[in-house]
């Protein structure tokens, strides 16, 4: 009986020793946590997944996971256990975390948290992000809508600034220099949002567009030109107002304009906005110029003039409307016409010049392809480093990014063979993009900029 006793103790031993990590177990090993000061209740449940993410036109492949139940207050430290022969050395692994209270999502991961693999740790710490729910998207798209605050002047106590967001697209915005007697300024045209949803991006006739950080439903954080947070201690910020207050801009305008049936039309260029002109101030001269140009009955002609975007009382209707008031008329330009309205470019199928490196521009070499990417649907991307030629395979999830399998040609170059290693090396590091009107912007997982391209239209 003792002799079996020890066989029987032997295999119990041999099996359990076949799930230590000397045999084929593997831990990853880390911590979520999120900076946000909200408390959460005790019974909050964290998801912690291992995922192989190599294949760029695939889901992810879930490889282990852990569940800590009750998980109460950050931080969150977890260990997932995983068989080793179930991973790749050439393939990319990740971490991804889930917060829930119940069924309903409180914070997730938005970031690409290497592990295992290609020179990456077996532990991470995961930030955690807030997940909006579409009460607050919906509440976030009320329009119009009316954005104020002081914000730092270089010159000046401050400048007050009115930001108003219409429904169409269109803007207004009023700028005011306190102790200046000069102003106020004045800026019309269209906003975009960028591709990830968490900037708006005021284009009008200023050189450089305004770009704001959406924080929640109810304030616009000013960001510098390049996205990045303004670190500060002074106020950046635009809150919403309860109640939309309308503008009525003065300033140089430009636009289609066209008369027909003793009415006046004006399409302003900047934001498209369409609106009657009022039969005061300079409009005659308005007319007759437009009359001694046109060569048919309501053709649309390109004028130019000073005057103010006013709210007036229609010939119908009870509410009063966007007027053209036409306070001094400067010239009508028959072969010009409005450009086409900005819009937000998309990823795939753009050709994509890369124009800035980190901090440094872009040099391009005399008989040598510029730096490019073209990101193909399904999963390719093909380009140029500005020396050779440059495959390999892309995959996104959100505002992330991921570049695998990364190639050139090997021909060497008279120039630019330090540039373009250095814009390969980048690639590699890169984990988050974001569209931004005609430009892409490249970071990496410590939020950085790293990469910028332009839209170059292909004729």
């Amino acid at each position: 009986m003792k002799v079996l006793l020890s066989i029987f103790t032997v295999l119990v031993l041999a099996g359990c020793a076949s799930l230590t990590p000397d045999s084929g177990t593997a831990r990853v090993t880390g911590e979520a946590i999120y900076l946000e000061r909200i408390a959460m209740p005790p019974n909050v449940r964290l998801e912690v997944t291992l995922e192989d993410i190599s294949l760029a036109d695939a889901p992810a492949e879930r490889i282990a996971e852990v569940t800590i139940r009750e998980a109460g207050q950050p931080p969150y430290p977890f260990t997932i256990e995983y068989d080793e022969e179930q991973i790749d050395p050439r393939h990319t692994y990740r971490l991804a975390a889930r917060l829930y209270d119940g069924e309903n999502l409180l914070f997730a991961t938005d970031e690409i948290h290497q592990v295992i693999t290609r020179g990456f740790p077996s532990e991470a710490t995961l930030r955690l992000r807030p997940v909006r729910s579409d009460d607050a998207r919906g509440k976030a798209s009320r329009l119009p809508a009316t954005f104020s605050g002081t914000l730092p002047c270089a010159d000046c106590p401050g400048i007050d600034m009115h930001l108003n967001l219409l429904p169409d697209g269109a803007y207004m915005l009023r700028e005011a220099y306190q102790g200046k007697d000069a102003g106020p300024f004045f800026d019309i045209g269209r906003y975009l949002h960028s591709s990830d949803g968490r900037e708006i991006i005021l284009h009008g006739g200023k050189e450089a567009p305004k770009r704001f950080e959406r924080i929640g439903t109810e304030e616009l954080r000013l960001l510098d030109m390049d996205g990045q947070r303004i670190e500060s201690e002074l106020n950046y910020s635009l809150s919403r107002l309860p109640t939309f207050e309308a503008l009525e801009p003065r300033l140089l305008l430009g636009g289609q304009y066209r008369y027909m049936a003793g009415a006046g039309r004006f399409r302003e260029c900047l934001t498209g906005l369409e609106m009657p002109v009022a039969t005061e101030a300079d409009n005659r001269a308005l007319e007759e110029a437009y009359l001694a140009a046109s060569g048919e009955p309501g053709e649309e002609m390109r004028v130019s003039l000073e005057g103010q975007l006013a709210q007036r009382m229609p010939m119908e209707g009870p509410d009063p409307v966007l007027t053209l008031v036409p306070e001094r008329f400067i010239g009508v330009w028959p072969d010009l016409s409005c450009p086409s309205p900005i819009q937000l470019a998309t990823l795939q199928n753009t050709y994509w010049r890369l124009t800035s490196l980190g901090s440094e521009g872009v040099q391009r070499a005399q008989n040598q392809r510029e730096p490019h990417l073209v990101f193909h649907e399904g999963g390719r991307v093909a380009g140029s480093d500005g020396c050779n030629a440059l495959t390999g395979s892309y995959k996104t999830e959100g505002s992330k990014v991921m570049f695998t399998q990364l190639a050139t040609t090997r021909k060497a170059c008279l120039e630019g063979m330090e540039q373009a290693e250095e814009f390969r090396d980048t690639l590699d590091s890169i984990t988050d993009y974001r569209i931004v009107g005609n430009h892409l912007e490249m970071r990496d997982n410590t939020g950085h900029f790293r990469l910028r391209f332009e839209r170059v239209a292909l004729y």
